[in-house]
Order: structure tokens, then C-alpha cells, then sequence
């Protein structure tokens, strides 16, 4: 058992399961042509982005400040693939994850569950990178998946029917991040696949849970494709979706609430996508970030940062002869910190300024353009930009 206690203090927590699978010792060529759900395990290949994912997402975690928050980070258990070690920090406080095999992952799982039963106000995360099938209903494999292959189908997790058992738990929030694709692949329909049960259903207290508005879940599903797609990544990268995750958390998702700076579930789907779609533009089609809507809508505060966060913003002006004689100053309101960027450049202003109000200044010594003064630009979270008309100077009749 490898769970990182990071805050066993009184009141609520969030506790976390993060699970990252790159290899699949039975899948991929490795499985005999004459088994029959070849069709289906021959395409599983090596993930050498799921590891890198799920570490940068479970030390994210366990690094954060979480000291502003009402409901601190509880516990984190993570669990990794057999090769990958050689990602997870040295530090001898931090011990080696479990292998994410069956019985490990169904015990984390168990784990899991039991924690965040302990109060309503309770939090549960989790994020899943490995392999994945199926849209109306999900499957989640873990790394010795297929390791009889007689059996493939006994060492699967049925996240759907895993999730509706779960509306049985009191924690009233459950977000649940899967990095897997969310195609099905043709051969899965002929397959009746009704895996064991991961954790112990529970259908009268699920009916209650849906039946009373105060205690039903708050239980979202986002995955980076749409029903019916495959993510693409590159090997050996952390993913987009985890890259954009742990961003949206440590700030880009957050919103000013008085004098602090919250992450709420509710503004969760739309900054989290505004994140992805910002440093990841080029995605194709079918990677936008699908949100599969929860039991309830219930407005829960996942983060509240310890200051204001860093959010970026990207500023142009047209024509390009006035870009490239801009002197720009952008001047925040609350502090007077300044931010500065010279005239010589072609090239949009890209950089990042803590959220707040700031007065903005665009300069020209070139005799052509009109100086633009625009005040009060409010740049907050996920995202900030915009492309500024330069006037040009009226000419001056001569002198006669």
C-alpha cells in the first residue's frame, strides 16, 4: 500500500487516486493470433505518456499550497506501471507507488472509497491515464489486463457501474479525470463484458443518494475526447489533458470570491477547456474535453489559492507597422507593478501578469500612430487577450 498521508487533521479532506499505465505486459503483439478477442488486445500498445501524466499530476498534488483552503489535501495514493520508477522522485519520503495491477488497483480503490465516506464535505479525485474503451459505457484497463487470457474480461474496471456505486458514498463531491480514449473499438461490440464488481454496490443507498437533492453527488466524468474518439498524444510527453488539469487547479480555473481566488466545480468545465484550447490550439478535431454531466450541480470550492494566480494573456494591434513601433506598458490598479515590452518587435506580446484591474498604455515615437491609453482591463483567469486598433495621426497641413 502506498498512500501519501498529506493532512490527517480534523474536518474535511480530498483524498486522491492517481493512476498512470504505460505498459501492458499481455496486450499488443505479444497475444497469440488464435486467442479469440485478438482483434481487440494485438491495438494496445505502450503508453509512454501515462507514467509521466500520472506523476506530474500526484506530485502536483502533493506539492500544492493548500493552506488557504477549507478542505485540505487529505491523502494521495498513487499507482504506476512496472517500468515506471524511473519517474517517480527519489526522495525517501516519497516510497515507490504500487504497480497498478488488478487486485492492487481494486484495493486502492477500496481504499479510496472508505476515506472519502467519512464526511459528506469530503472531495474525491480521480485520475486515470492508461488505456481505455467504450463511450455509452467506460472501461478502464488496468497492467495486467489480459494476463489470462482466457479471462481478459475479469481483470477490467467497469467505470460506469464503478461510478454509479459510488453515488452510495457520502463525499457529495466526486470529480473523476480519465486521460483514455473514448472510442469503441468495432470488435468490443460483439462481447458481452459485465466485469466483477470493483467496490461493493450498494442500489438502495443509490437510490436514496438520487432521490433526496441534499445528498446527490456531484460526480462529473471529464475526458479529453468526445464519445466516440481516440486521443492523440505524443509518446514520452506529459499529456495535454494533464498539463491543462494541473493548471486549471493551481489557478487558471480559479475565480475572485471577495478578497480570494477559488476553484469551484461549477467553473470547472469551462476553464479547463479554455486552459487546453490555450496552449494547445493546434489539437485536432475530435481532442476537445467532454464534460459527461453530474447527478447534481452542486457548487463545491476544490481550491482556494493562496494568492493571486499568474494568468496569461497575449496582446496584438494592428496594422503591423504599428505592432512593430509599440511600447507597450501594462500597469496593474492594486499594486503599480509594471509590465513593460519595447517597440521593435513583430510578434503578438505574450506573457503572464497576476489576476487583477490594469491601465494599458501603447506608445509610439514613430510620428505615424496615435498613443492608445485604455484603462481598467480586468485580466483574470483562464485567459486574457485581445488586438487593439492603432489610429494613425492626422497629417499637418504644411506651413505655407
Amino acid at each position: 500500500m502506498t498512500v501519501y498521508t498529506i493532512d490527517n487533521g480534523q474536518g474535511s479532506r480530498i483524498h486522491a487516486l492517481v493512476i498512470g499505465i504505460g505498459v501492458y505486459p499481455y496486450c499488443g503483439r505479444k497475444v497469440p493470433w488464435e486467442a479469440p478477442p485478438q482483434s481487440l488486445l494485438r491495438s494496445l500498445d505502450e503508453l509512454t505518456c501515462a507514467p509521466l501524466s500520472a506523476v506530474h499530476v500526484a506530485r502536483w498534488l502533493i506539492d500544492a499550497d493548500w493552506s488557504k483552503s477549507n478542505v485540505k489535501l487529505g491523502t494521495v495514493d498513487v499507482l504506476l506501471s512496472s517500468e515506471s520508477a524511473v519517474h517517480w522522485p527519489t526522495d525517501p519520503a516519497l516510497p515507490r507507488p504500487e504497480r497498478a495491477i488488478y487486485d492492487n488497483v481494486r484495493a486502492a480503490w477500496i481504499r479510496w472509497v472508505a476515506s472519502c465516506n467519512q464526511a459528506k464535505d469530503n472531495i474525491g479525485l480521480l485520475y486515470f491515464c492508461g488505456h481505455g474503451w467504450g463511450s455509452a459505457r467506460k472501461y478502464l484497463l488496468p497492467e495486467d489486463f489480459a494476463e489470462d487470457i482466457d479471462h481478459w474480461k475479469d481483470r477490467l474496471i467497469d467505470f460506469t457501474k464503478t461510478r454509479k456505486s459510488m453515488r452510495a458514498c457520502k463525499a457529495l463531491t466526486q470529480c473523476f479525470f480519465l486521460d483514455t480514449c473514448s472510442d469503441q473499438p468495432a470488435a468490443l461490440g460483439k462481447w458481452e463484458i459485465y466485469g466483477p464488481d470493483l467496490i461493493v454496490d450498494n442500489p438502495d443507498a443509490e437510490r436514496l443518494s438520487l432521490a433526496n437533492r441534499e445528498t446527490r453527488v456531484h460526480n462529473p466524468v471529464f475526458t479529453p475526447t468526445p464519445p466516440g474518439f481516440a486521443s492523440t498524444v505524443n509518446p514520452g510527453e506529459v499529456t495535454p489533458f494533464a498539463a491543462a488539469l494541473v493548471k486549471t487547479l493551481n489557478g487558471l480555473g480559479a475565480t475572485a470570491e471577495g478578497a480570494s481566488w477559488e476553484v469551484l466545480s461549477a467553473n470547472l468545465p469551462g476553464k479547463f477547456s479554455d486552459v487546453l484550447r490555450w496552449d494547445w490550439p493546434a489539437l485536432s478535431a475530435g481532442d476537445d474535453l467532454y464534460v459527461e454531466p453530474a447527478d447534481s450541480g452542486r457548487l463545491t470550492v476544490l481550491r482556494r489559492l493562496p494568492e493571486a494566480p499568474l494568468v496569461p494573456f497575449r496582446l496584438d494591434c494592428t496594422s503591423e507597422s504599428a505592432r512593430a513601433s509599440a511600447d507597450w506598458k501594462l500597469q496593474c490598479r492594486l499594486t503599480q507593478a509594471t509590465h513593460l515590452r519595447g517597440p521593435g518587435r513583430t510578434d503578438k506580446w505574450e506573457s503572464e501578469a497576476k489576476a487583477s484591474s490594469y491601465d494599458l498604455t501603447v506608445k509610439f515615437e514613430d510620428g505615424v500612430h496615435e498613443t492608445l491609453i485604455q484603462p481598467g482591463k480586468n485580466i483574470i483567469p483562464a485567459k486574457y487577450e485581445e488586438s487593439l486598433e492603432i489610429k494613425r495621426l492626422t497629417p499637418q497641413p504644411k506651413d505655407r
